[in-house]
């Protein structure tokens, strides 16, 4: 019984875990971060070359100098005219409420032929923010819109406490244990 409670808590767990790491249309596939663009992908890559050469897909781990690239991976984006934004999450329940105000960054619609779209930006505080990836062809026929959630210098606080969550797990598994192994038997008379 106590087994299958264990088996439970961490079915739990491991789903609220991959809870707190969803970030809209930005995941990892084969070790590339990858961007849904309507039925295309776009790399995406982001360093902090003051701070560390390890790169990043999510998160920023730290306020200040950063770069982002976005490398398109189907032609049909590259003779699409892309738009990056970030805005910053104040609780808007609609992306578009304030967008203006909101603008932390903006790169105006522009084709890339190349397909890489970098820009640099320097991020001046910690907090909550919101990417938008938007590709548009020339008449206007299509447009494709990808969303992305992304903190900036609290990758720190969500480590520590999904470590602490665990801690108390295996600290409540081991008393668990522990009381049935030692406390719950029974001098045999």
């Amino acid at each position: 019984m106590i087994i299958r409670f264990l088996a439970a808590v961490l079915v739990a767990a491991a789903g609220w875990v991959t809870q707190a790491h969803a970030h809209g249309d930005v995941g990892v596939n084969q070790g590339q971060c990858l961007m849904k663009l309507g039925p295309d992908t776009m790399t995406f890559t982001g360093y902090q070359p003051q701070k560390s050469r390890e790169q990043f897909c999510d998160d920023i781990p730290d306020a200040g100098p950063t770069i982002i690239t976005l490398d398109a991976q189907q032609d049909e984006l590259r003779d699409m005219n892309l738009e990056m934004r970030v805005i910053r999450d104040v609780g808007q329940k609609d992306d578009n409420e304030n967008i203006e105000a909101n603008t932390e960054y903006y790169s105006p619609p522009k084709k890339y032929k190349t397909g890489t779209l970098t820009f640099e930006h320097v991020f001046p505080q910690e907090g909550k923010f919101i990417g938008l990836v938007k590709a548009k062809n020339d008449d206007g026929t299509k447009e494709y819109v990808a969303r992305f959630p992304f903190s900036v210098g609290l990758t720190q606080s969500r480590e520590i406490t999904i470590a602490v969550f665990f801690a108390a797990l295996a600290a409540v598994g081991f008393g668990l244990w522990y009381k049935k192994q030692f406390m719950d038997k029974k001098p045999k008379a």
